[in-house]
């Protein structure tokens, strides 16, 4: 075939020409970062460990640390005058980093603040501290703390002019806070042996803090910030420590206990471990053995009629959720742990040396699946078994840019797939970005073996204050799989364009405003033959910073089954957090929808609804509600085909900042089905957790009466030893 005639000369010249890329970057392009004036601070060395109450009265703060005053709004004004007045301080001692903030409020009843679980206080007040300890201005660790004390960590990540915040990350550091008639003040000490650094005695790492006002759409930060250069690591400060201090290498010992009493089966009891090793203060070994990857909150439930390509479910299990920021992708992602469904072992060795930050995970999977559709609804193979090994390579070519090399591979039963690639960001003059992917995968399923397959994408964009404009490509071989990744489309080329507009009022009611305009098309990989063509336009709205809303209309054509099909479509889309008492987020799509029958496919009408919101009657109560709803019909106005409804109803009590009880009500109306669970929880910190759960399903029968399908008794225990 012409095809297979192609490919492997073609995949030969992009390995070579991607290759040369990455080699030369490594020794050109150090030098291509743009010089800063950030503000540096000499951290000083406390005489005493300040008591960690939330109560700014010891007298360290004032005498000893360091005192930062002059915040300045990021938003709605930049650098405006902030409307209420913020303090911090800042000192440290050989085991811990020390913050503290004073937050007047000349209006401090309208403070919001929630007793909530662990990273369940978004939407309060809280001050902010970000850490980028190795310096690299694209990932930092994120402390947030609410007025009450209550903790919300994560990681997060700027690359290609992206940013995103990686909740799944937590770590063990204190933190109280008090809400008085001034305001509020909060306390914080970090442990040094939570985080990862470069062992050196002079340590410069960046930082950037501030405060978060939610009834005003306010942000104050230290150091200034400004949207003409894109991400906030990019303009972070700087912290000197200087001597030693309590370095990050320890051993941490889990030991788990886990049971499940199902209906029809006896209580199964499932001791297991996880051991962490710190070699040093950048080095972690992670190891588990029979690991409790059982999920204490079921999927949210996601309407699955009428879909063309797989849905993505979010990782929930601890062993993968760590460190797991080191395998991430600008765009394809070849790493999908779900699709490891049930390992017995496990391990990852994660860190960073000079330059280059690394990361190896294997694991032992007694269930495999092969396919995206069964990831989420409990498909395995019981007849064998599958090994992962997955290596990621990054390296520095400035403060601000990557390159990067990753290998994935699966064997199963004699069959393999085995994935390999480079990647990268690179930032010019805070104006320019290219990001970059590319892959190549060989797969061998019993006697079948493919050629090299690859696949390639590719993000040229530039940016400013006021505007910014890109042009992309992605094209996957259809032979490219990457059985341990999320690709659920090959077979196409594809080339886009996108052009914003943006426009600062900067009023009380309208922040921002803006004109968001794409245009694409998608082809067969071997022919000239179109897929998708299409074209889009958006008007986007910024009230403040956590209230916006999106206008946008979409014509495209689709092929499906050999015809074309041509949609348009309105979809409207917001949120807003004005209401202390009831954030909710909106959406609603409708025009031409596609009937993905390969039988009778067809151009109907479809009108698409969710929305959510979340009722805190009290600062420990809180009722959400999610709300899914898909309606189609033959035409519009036509006969309609089916009306798709999930409910779910999620509440929380939270009696302390450890202790909660949760009750989850899910309905499904298009197949009659009920699903409850409640749970008691109980989190000291993390690793040291008991959660007592119990699940059942209802599902209504021929006659119209429900009957329980089952019910499941879950219990996990968990203790961390850190030595």
């Amino acid at each position: 075939m012409k095809g297979n005639t192609q490919i492997p000369m073609a995949a030969a010249r992009m390995k070579i020409s991607v290759g040369l890329i990455f080699l030369l970057s490594l020794f050109l392009f150090p030098q291509f970062s743009n010089s800063s004036d950030e503000k540096t601070l000499n951290i000083p060395r406390l005489s005493n460990k300040p008591k960690i109450d939330g109560v700014l009265d010891n007298p360290l703060w004032e005498n000893e640390a360091i005192k930062i005053e002059n915040f300045l709004q990021f938003v709605p004004k930049e650098k405006g005058e902030p409307t209420q007045k913020t303090v911090a301080y800042i000192g440290y001692d050989h085991k811990n980093l020390y913050f503290a903030f004073r937050c007047n409020d000349t209006e401090a009843k309208k403070i919001r603040a929630s007793v909530t679980n662990r990273d369940g206080c978004i939407e309060d007040d809280w001050v902010f501290v970000f850490l980028d300890t190795f310096n690299e201005k694209r990932r930092a660790f994120s402390f947030i703390i609410n007025p009450l004390g209550v903790q919300f960590d994560s990681i997060r990540i700027e690359t290609g002019g992206n940013d995103r915040m990686d909740d799944s990350w937590d770590t063990v550091f204190y933190s109280d806070g008090k809400i008085d008639e001034e305001g509020y003040t909060v306390e914080m000490a970090i442990p040094f042996k939570s985080i990862r650094f470069p062992n050196k005695e002079r340590k410069v790492w960046g930082i950037t803090f501030g405060r978060n006002i939610p009834r005003n759409g306010e942000i104050v930060a230290w150091p200034v910030l400004t949207r003409e250069i894109p991400g906030i690591l990019a303009q972070e400060g700087q912290v000197t420590i200087l001597g030693e201090v309590e370095r990050g290498k320890n051993l941490e010992i889990m030991p788990v206990l886990t049971s499940l009493k199902t209906q029809d089966e006896k209580a199964d009891f499932q001791p297991g471990a996880n051991i962490k090793y710190g070699i040093s203060s950048d080095l972690t070994l992670d190891f588990t053995l029979n690991p409790d990857f059982s999920h204490i909150e079921a999927d949210a439930p996601q309407i699955d009629i009428n879909q063309r390509f797989a849905l993505y479910y979010s990782e929930k299990r601890p062993f993968f959720l760590e460190g797991m920021e080191i395998f991430q992708f600008p765009q394809i992602e070849m790493v999908y742990t779900r699709r490891i469904i049930d390992p017995i072992i496990g391990g990852k060795a994660t860190g960073k040396i000079g330059r280059f930050t690394y990361g190896l995970l294997t694991a032992y999977d007694l269930n495999p699946t092969e396919s995206l559709w069964e990831v989420s609804n409990g498909g395995v193979n019981e007849d064998d078994n599958a090994l992962f090994n997955i290596f990621r390579l990054k390296t520095d070519v400035s403060t601000d840019s990557y390159l990067g090399f990753s290998l994935a591979d699966k064997e199963i039963n004699g069959s393999y797939n085995r994935v390999a690639g480079i990647d990268g960001a690179l930032r010019f003059q805070n104006k320019y970005f290219f990001t970059f992917q590319a892959l190549t995968s060989k797969s061998k399923f019993g006697e079948e073996e493919t050629e090299f397959a690859p696949a390639l994408y590719a993000d040229f964009f530039y940016y400013t204050k006021k505007m910014y404009a890109g042009l992309y490509w992605m094209s996957f071989h259809p032979d490219f799989e990457a059985s341990s990744g999320f690709v659920n489309r090959v077979d196409y080329k594809m080339l886009g364009s996108y052009l914003s507009f943006r426009f600062y009022p900067e009023k009380e009611f309208l922040n921002m405003w803006g004109i968001n305009l794409r245009a694409g098309q998608r082809n067969d990989y071997f022919g000239s033959d179109a897929q998708d063509i299409w074209t889009t336009g958006e008007l986007y709205l910024e009230f403040n910073q956590w209230s916006r809303m999106n206008v946008g209309f979409r014509r495209q054509m689709e092929r499906y089954e050999g015809i074309d099909f041509r949609r348009n479509s309105l979809e409207i889309q917001g949120e807003t957090n004005l209401i202390a008492w009831m954030p909710l987020v909106f959406y609603f799509e409708t025009g031409d929808s596609i009937n993905y029958d390969p039988d009778d496919p067809f151009l109907g009408w479809n009108n698409t609804y969710g929305l959510y919101l979340n009722f805190k009657p009290s600062k420990r109560l809180q009722m959400a509600v999610d709300l899914s709803k898909s309606t189609f019909w033959e035409e519009k106005g036509g006969e309609q085909l089916w009306d798709y409804n999930v409910i779910r109803q999620r509440t929380t009590y939270q009696i302390s900042k450890t202790l909660s009880l949760r009750a989850i009500v899910d309905y499904n109306h298009y197949y009659k089905e009920w699903y409850g669970s409640f749970l008691v929880s109980w989190i000291l910190k993390p690793g040291t957790v008991f959660f007592l759960g119990l699940d059942s399903n209802l599902l209504k029968d021929e006659f119209g009466h429900y009957k329980r399908e089952g019910y499941s008794v879950f219990l996990k225990f968990s203790y961390w030893w850190r030595i």
